[in-house]
C-alpha cells in the first residue's frame, strides 16, 4: 500500500501532465541548448549581437596622416598619391583638385629607360613613346634595325602600323642601341634594356590622374621669391612628364627628401622643381608669379622639403573636386 501525502487535503490519484504540456516542455529545453552552443561558439551572450572578428590589413598605407614610405607606395602601385604641403600657413585639403584624363591608357604608351649606376628622372635615361606622328620630312638616319629622322637628343623612326620616338640626353649611339631593342607587342612598345641600362617604368604618355593641392605663396610665406601668386603641388604616374623634361633641357636642381631634382620653366605655371618619390611616380611643386631666377628655385626647394605624400584614401579625405580633362605634357 503507497502512502500518499496529501498536505491535509483530501485523498486524490496522482496528477499527469497533459500531452501538450509534455511536448512544449521538451522544445523549449530544445532551443536552450541551441543558445548555449551559439553562446560558447561566438563568445557572446544571448540577446546581443557578438563582435565581428577584425579583418588583417593588407595595405602598408597609414590612414593617421603620417607621410607614406617608399614600401607603403609599392602595396597599391596602380593608385595615384597626392602631395601636400606642410608647416605654417599650408593648409592641406582646403583647394584639391583631380584631374581625370579618361582616355589617357587609350592614347600611346611610353617606357623609361636610364642607366643603372647614374640614371634619375630628366638625367642619364630616355623616354619611348608609342606611338607617334610620322616625323616632317627630312634626311633619314639608320640604325641596326631602325631608319628615320632625328635631331639632338630625339629619334622618330618606322615601327609596327605607325612610329615610334626615343626622347632623352644620352649620346647618339646608345639612344640608337635602345631603339634597336625596341618591339612592339599587343599594340604597345616594349623595350629589352640594353646592357647599363633599366626598364624603371612603363605606362601612358598622359596620366590618368594628377593630384594637385593649390596654396597661396604668400600663405606658406615664398611670396618674396615667387611672388604674391600661385603655389601648387602634383603627383602624376606616367612617361609623358619625364619625355616633356628632356624635350625642354630641364636642368638640375640638388634634391628633395634626398632624390634627385630638376626644374624648368617649359611645364605649366612660371616654373615647376620635379622629383621621383619612386620609379614611374613623379611629384612636383610649381607656381605662377616671379619670373625663374636662383631665388625662385631656392624657394622651390625650401617648399618641395617641407612636402609630403598621401595614400589615394587619405587624398580622396581632402574631398578634392574632379574635372574631366585631357592630361597633356607632350
Amino acid at each position: 500500500m503507497t502512502e500518499v501525502l496529501s498536505g491535509g487535503g483530501p485523498d486524490r490519484p496522482p496528477w499527469k501532465p497533459p500531452r501538450w504540456l509534455l511536448v512544449t516542455a521538451v522544445v523549449c529545453v530544445a532551443v536552450a541548448a541551441v543558445v548555449a552552443g551559439l553562446v560558447t561558439v561566438t563568445g557572446g551572450h544571448a540577446g546581443r549581437s557578438a563582435a565581428p572578428r577584425s579583418s588583417p590589413r593588407v595595405s602598408a598605407s597609414p590612414t593617421d596622416g603620417s607621410p607614406l614610405t617608399d614600401s607603403a607606395l609599392s602595396v597599391a602601385r596602380d593608385q595615384t598619391p597626392g602631395l601636400v604641403i606642410t608647416g605654417k600657413g599650408a593648409t592641406a585639403g582646403r583647394n584639391t583638385l583631380n584631374r581625370h584624363d579618361r582616355t589617357a591608357t587609350t592614347g600611346p604608351w611610353t617606357v623609361t629607360v636610364r642607366r643603372s649606376d647614374t640614371g634619375s628622372l630628366g638625367h642619364d635615361g630616355a623616354v619611348v613613346t608609342y606611338p607617334v606622328h610620322k616625323p616632317p620630312a627630312g634626311s633619314p638616319i639608320r640604325f641596326d634595325k631602325a631608319a628615320g629622322s632625328g635631331r639632338d637628343g630625339e629619334f622618330i623612326w618606322p615601327l609596327g602600323d605607325s612610329y615610334a620616338r626615343v626622347r632623352g640626353d644620352l649620346p647618339w649611339e646608345q639612344l640608337a642601341k635602345i631603339a634597336d631593342a625596341t618591339s612592339v607587342v599587343s599594340g604597345r612598345p616594349e623595350v629589352k634594356a640594353p646592357a647599363g641600362f633599366s626598364v624603371v617604368s612603363t605606362g601612358p604618355a598622359r596620366p590618368h590622374v594628377v593630384r594637385e593641392a593649390r596654396y597661396g605663396s604668400q600663405e606658406v610665406g615664398e611670396a618674396r621669391e615667387l611672388g604674391n601668386g600661385l603655389l601648387f603641388t602634383g603627383v602624376v604616374r606616367c612617361g609623358g612628364v619625364e619625355d616633356r623634361l628632356y624635350a625642354v633641357g630641364a636642368r638640375a636642381a640638388g634634391t628633395v627628401h634626398g632624390r634627385p631634382a630638376v626644374v624648368t620653366d617649359a611645364v605649366v605655371g612660371n616654373a615647376i622643381l620635379a622629383w621621383e618619390p619612386e620609379p614611374g611616380v613623379v611629384a612636383y611643386v610649381g607656381y605662377s608669379g616671379a619670373a625663374l631666377d636662383r631665388g625662385a628655385i631656392e624657394a622651390l626647394r625650401r617648399t618641395a622639403e617641407r612636402t609630403r605624400l598621401l595614400s589615394a584614401r587619405q587624398w580622396q579625405g581632402t574631398r578634392p573636386m574632379t574635372v574631366d580633362q585631357r592630361n597633356d605634357f607632350l
